[in-house]
């Protein structure tokens, strides 16, 4: 091995050789940040203008920090850092929930918990996707490597991010309840920009509502962070399920309408549901009440809302069948009032709103036969890694029948 003496106070100048993936990863963050500026400045702009988040952005950001993760470099806890970690952004998260409830809400003691709480969030992140990958690979879903199958590993691995997401604008005609053109909006929109929106798009023919959404299947994915530990778990796996099957005919069927939303959403929510409960009895991190992520109790309501939402969703699709729109718009604002009375703040409930949140099958405010269905199919598995192996091949309804039938349901 050479040797060269450099006398002191000289200084040796040596050419830069950074390795090659490091400069593809800048070439490529740089091209991808131009692209996005030059689109953004030629593309026309819609209905909402300057209030559109701009996923392309988000891409740009956090491409550089998610390839280093990939690479191993970054934050990486062990169990008893990480889960230290988790219990203080979770206590944090508790406090600042409850500091919101206040008339009177002290900013500068929010902020300087909010502060504090990003402090952890890398280590949160970390250890959580860790604990989701686990439980991803136990239950067969890993897939080998092109030309190395023997090399097993987690496709696409888990990523996500604690984060504020975008806020969503949903339309439906007025006469049915059907998702017509979603846009993503910016985070940070007062409620004066939301009605602006709102009244901007809705018409005679259509209505609109914003929506706050939990998370977001980008890649990284995007995870609200100011929710409970169980809400986040759920979160983050079931949109690493979008991910998944993104790469299979049921995830390819994504945006082409009809039920393509509701089988993908359905399956999402299950799937995650299950691989939070694997994370759980895996690793069984109990955190006390109050330092969980929840906000502090509430009185407990007077009425159910699951069985009120069911009910309404009923009404309106049988008043919208006869064609009485007025009539569904009505008992829609009557339930409103009716809950917010009752301990639940509702800010509007349309066509939109249940159009939105009917994509979710299992929920109360959807009339969908589709999610019953792929109930069943858990059912007739209660294994997560067969459940998906068996969705993610189902393109339409009539293909989740048959995979059903081949089931023996």
């Amino acid at each position: 091995m050479g040797f060269r003496f450099v006398p002191a106070g000289v200084v040796e100048y040596r050419p830069w050789r950074p390795p090659a993936w490091a400069l593809l990863l800048v070439v490529a963050s740089l091209t991808g940040t131009c692209l996005g500026i030059g689109i953004a400045a030629l593309w026309p702009k819609g209905p909402v203008g300057d209030d559109e988040y701009q996923l392309w952005r988000w891409e740009a950001n956090t491409l550089l920090d998610n390839a280093f993760a990939r690479l191993g470099i970054g934050p990486d806890p062990d169990e008893e850092d990480g889960e230290s970690a988790l219990a203080r952004y979770f206590e944090l998260t508790s406090q600042i929930r409850g500091l919101y409830t206040a008339a009177d809400p002290d900013e500068v003691a929010i902020e300087a918990l909010t502060n504090e709480r990003a402090t952890f969030e890398n280590d949160v992140e970390r250890l959580l996707e860790r604990y989701i990958d686990e439980a991803v690979d136990s239950v067969g879903l890993e897939r080998g490597l092109p030309l190395f199958n023997a090399v097993r590993i987690t496709w696409p691995p888990v990523d996500f991010e604690l984060t504020n997401p975008p806020q969503l604008l949903v339309r439906s005609p007025r006469d049915e309840i059907k998702r017509d053109g979603d846009t993503l909006l910016k985070n940070d929109l007062t409620l004066r920009d939301i009605e602006r929106l709102e009244a901007k798009t809705t018409d005679e023919d259509t209505v609109s509502i914003v929506v706050s959404i939990g998370g977001l299947a980008a890649y990284p994915a995007i995870v609200r962070d100011d929710r409970a530990f169980d809400s986040v778990l759920e979160t983050a796996s079931h949109e690493w399920v979008h991910h998944y099957l993104a790469f299979f005919p049921l995830g390819e069927q994504w945006g082409n309408g009809g039920d393509a939303e509701t089988l993908n959403e359905t399956t999402a929510s299950i799937a995650g549901r299950e691989i939070a409960n694997l994370v759980r009895l895996n690793h069984p991190i109990v955190l006390a009440e109050g330092a969980d992520g929840r906000a502090p109790a509430r009185p407990a309501p007077t009425v159910d809302f699951g069985a009120e939402m069911r009910a309404l969703r009923l009404t309106v699709d049988d008043l919208l069948k006869q064609g009485n729109v007025t009539g569904a718009e009505r008992a829609m604002e009557e339930k409103r009032v009716y809950l917010n009375a009752n301990g639940f703040s509702i800010r509007k409930i349309n066509q939109a709103y249940f159009a939105f949140y009917g994509t979710y099958a299992d929920s109360p405010q959807s009339s969908n036969p589709v999610g019953p269905k792929i109930e069943k199919v858990w059912e007739l598995t209660r294994d997560v890694g067969l459940f998906l192996r068996i969705m993610r091949d189902v393109r339409d309804v009539e293909g989740l029948d048959e995979a059903i039938a081949d089931l023996g349901g």
